[in-house]
């Protein structure tokens, strides 16, 4: 049964597309030193199959935070075709996609390099951080429609 709220509110179509904005583009923008998303993405899902400063425990993180953009555009997707049965499942997800992402920043502020993330890292954060504005959205105005009452019934 879908019982999500269809996204009605013209805030949150509008911060579902500036999401969709920030992290197309931010393929495209430079990430860290010569690479752009797409290049950073590409050395992130290869990250625990090579030998190398990019393996062991830090390759899994790596790999599991390329992985979050398959997920980021399976929520978008979820959310535009309005087939959120769970919006809290939806909000769960992108925080954790967006604190997993995090992880690039952890990790340069330990080694004291953080100078080196661009601002294409930096707008793709920003699409998760609006995607889970879109579930908290989503999450609020379901919650208010289920609780009103209908046909005389009290909440």
């Amino acid at each position: 049964m879908n019982t999500a709220v269809s996204p009605s509110h013209p805030a949150e179509r509008l911060i579902a597309w500036a999401a969709l904005a920030c992290w197309s583009a931010a393929w495209f923008l430079p990430v860290i030193d010569d690479y752009s998303g797409w290049a950073a993405f590409v050395t992130a899902m290869g990250s625990p199959f090579r030998d190398g400063p990019l393996s062991g425990e830090d390759g899994i993180a790596q790999f599991m935070s390329g992985l979050t953009n398959l997920v980021f555009v399976v929520l978008l997707l979820r959310w535009f075709l309005h087939r959120l049965g769970r919006p809290a499942m939806f909000l769960k997800i992108a925080i954790a996609c967006l604190v997993l992402n995090c992880y690039w920043l952890v990790q340069l502020l330990r080694v004291g390099e953080v100078s080196d993330l661009l601002i294409g890292y930096y707008v793709w954060l920003a699409a998760f951080a609006l995607l889970v504005a879109v579930g908290v959205l989503n999450v609020v105005s379901a919650r208010r429609t289920s609780r009103t009452p209908t046909a005389g019934t009290p909440a």
